[in-house]
């Protein structure tokens, strides 16, 4: 499996939207670092994990073990893992953005809840 990006900090699910399948984990800045972190999932079908991160590594591709989940043939996206099978995605895209922004910032994905 792939690297996709990996933190050494705290996360937590911030939004998930069904209208639009995107969810959305959030890292505050701390007294280690200034910088807030976004990490989008897009167009989510399947989604299996804790609210909470103590850190965030995100693999992709082939090699995963799928979880006993069916995927409908032509449902468009992959299996994203998160922290070795600590979690696991099936979504087309994995993006994230770091900023200076707090709790209360708009997020860098537009205008979703609690995230503005």
């Amino acid at each position: 499996m792939a690297l996709v990006a990996m933190w050494d900090r705290a996360f937590r699910a911030w939004h998930f939207s069904v209208s639009y399948n995107q969810l959305l984990l959030r890292s505050l800045s701390n007294d280690t670092s200034p910088a807030r972190i976004d990490v989008l999932f897009s167009n989510v079908y399947f989604l299996h994990m804790p609210t909470t991160f103590a850190r965030l590594e995100i693999h992709k591709g082939e090699g995963f073990d799928s979880p006993h989940v069916e995927i409908p043939v032509g449902t468009r996206g992959e299996w994203f893992t998160i922290n070795t099978g600590e979690g696991y995605v099936y979504a087309t895209h994995c993006q994230w953005h770091e900023d200076e922004g707090n709790a209360l910032t708009p997020s860098h994905f537009g205008p979703l809840k609690r995230t503005d």
